[in-house]
Parts: C-alpha cells; sequence; structure tokens
C-alpha cells in the first residue's frame, strides 16, 4: 500500500501552507490541522488556491447545513445497531466522570468536523477529475440571529498518540483496527482516543463486528453518496483547471499521485464518521 506524504503542522514551512493551515483552524473552529490538508501541503500552492476557493463555501449556513444533514443520515442510519454502555464499562475500569467528558469532548469534535471534511474531499476529488462542482449560489444574506455559528472546539485538548511511541497494547488495537478496517494509516481520531487505552479498548471491541455488517457497508455506501450530493450543492464553484494546477507545480504524474491521496481520505472518511458515531452512543 502506497504512503502518503503528509506535512503537520509542526513541520510546516512554506508560509503558504502555514497560513492556510491557521485560517483552517479558525475557518473550522478546531485545535488542530487535519490530514487531509496535511496531504495538499505536501503541494503548498495547490493548498494554497485550493483552500481559498473551498473556504467561502464553508463560511456558509448552506454548508453547515450540509454536513449536518450527513450527520443526521448517519444518527438514523446507525439508531438500531447494538452499542455498549462504554461510559458504564469504563466506570467499572475507575474511569472518573471528568475523564469521561473530556472523551465526549473529544467525540464531539470530530463528530461536528468529519461530515465536513467528507464534503470536501468529495468535491476536491471531483475537481481533480477536471469537472467543475458546486456553485449553487446561498440562500441570501442571512440575518445574524439566523446564523447558525459554527461549534467552537479549539479549546478541546488531547494527546495524539502515534503509532511509534504507542504502548503494546494500542498498538496491537492500532494493528487489528488496519487489518479490519483497511487503515494505511492510524487516523487522528482513534490516535487521540488512544490516550484513553481503556477507551480505545472499549471502543474497539464493540465496533469490530459492526464494522464487519453488511449494515455498516450499505450505510458507508449512502454516506458516500450524500457526500458527492453535498459537494454538488456547494454554494460556490471549485473548478481546478489545468492551468490553474500546473501553476502550483503539478504536472500530471503529481495531479495521479495527489488524486490518489486525496481519494484515499474520500474512501475512509464514511467509515471514520460511523466509527465515531458507535464510540458518541456508547459514552452517552
Amino acid at each position: 500500500m502506497q504512503s502518503i506524504p503528509l506535512v503537520r503542522e509542526s513541520e510546516a514551512t512554506d508560509e503558504r501552507a502555514r497560513e492556510a493551515f491557521r485560517d483552517i483552524k479558525g475557518a473550522l473552529r478546531v485545535p488542530l490541522v487535519n490530514l487531509i490538508f496535511q496531504a495538499w501541503a505536501a503541494y503548498p500552492r495547490f493548498l494554497d488556491v485550493t483552500w481559498r476557493r473551498l473556504r467561502p463555501s464553508v463560511l456558509t449556513v448552506e454548508f453547515a447545513e450540509l454536513a449536518g444533514s450527513i450527520n443526521a443520515k448517519v444518527r438514523e442510519g446507525t439508531h438500531s445497531w447494538p452499542i455498549a454502555d462504554h461510559a458504564d464499562l469504563l466506570r467499572a475500569r475507575a474511569v472518573g466522570e471528568n475523564e469521561l467528558q473530556r472523551m465526549r469532548e473529544i467525540v464531539d469534535l470530530f463528530t461536528e468536523v468529519n461530515p465536513k471534511l467528507a464534503i470536501l474531499a468529495t468535491a476536491v476529488d471531483i475537481a481533480l477529475s477536471r469537472k467543475p462542482v458546486g456553485g449553487v449560489g446561498t440562500k441570501g444574506p442571512h440575518r445574524e440571529e439566523e446564523r447558525e455559528r459554527p461549534k467552537e472546539f479549539r479549546g478541546v485538548r488531547f494527546t495524539i498518540i502515534e503509532e511509534r511511541d504507542a504502548p503494546p497494547r494500542v498498538r496491537s488495537i492500532y494493528e487489528d483496527m488496519k487489518l479490519t478496517l483497511g487503515l494505511p494509516f492510524i487516523e487522528t481520531e482513534y490516535r487521540a482516543m488512544a490516550s484513553y487505552p481503556d477507551w480505545l479498548e472499549v471502543w474497539w471491541k464493540d465496533c469490530k463486528p459492526l464494522a464487519q455488517d453488511q449494515q455498516y457497508q450499505a450505510l458507508g455506501a449512502e454516506i458516500s453518496k450524500a457526500a458527492v450530493e453535498a459537494a454538488k450543492l456547494l454554494p460556490h464553484r471549485l473548478y481546478l483547471s489545468d492551468d490553474l494546477v500546473e501553476s502550483c507545480d503539478i504536472d500530471e504524474t503529481k495531479r495521479v499521485e495527489l488524486r490518489r491521496s486525496n481519494g484515499t481520505f474520500v474512501r475512509l472518511l464514511p467509515g471514520l464518521i460511523m466509527n465515531l458515531e458507535v464510540a458518541r452512543r456508547g459514552l452517552g
């Protein structure tokens, strides 16, 4: 499986990438730069021009509604899934209420932002296939009292447990997750959950059999389809013309590589969204 080049926030030296990272966190109200943007940052000019074209849509009420509709679909689709009371199981392991609350904050962050990332990744996938996407416009000016402000998550703090630094118990779960879910790497969400190994263990014990069920596969396909439809309804048009892409120092070979890496996130995000919903429901 081919690796995906990533530019981590702490390693970004190109000022365009650094500025885009800062703006992405501000627009999404999150404390970290998700891996998909780190993948785009392997081509700093591409990250810069693409984010500039996506940002106006991200800041609209309509974008929040599109992401919310995906979240609603996920919650409806998982409503009948058998999910244990993870909070109660963790209390039995002497996990305190303060820790449970921090876990809920982590889950709330990712369940809010991941549907947005699915839409953005899908829009870029379409645009990289030389097709324009979005551009349906907005419903017009919104009064301030009608505008749904993005939830504020920049104050959420957590530790990331890298694969190379993970204790044996966590590393074993990581390997099982990669094998079961077909992951080329352990995503940020799971590495954040791993800062509480008991939580990761309890959640994965519940999530693993669900991820192998036909209902899971069917819902994942529905989420992918919903992300495509949402991308088409972005308020502002995204068109990555050949001239624009070439101006980012991306030739045809690099364009194929970029679409492959972005396509990895298009493939992984539906499962990630479902898995985090299992975690959210488990914590009550």
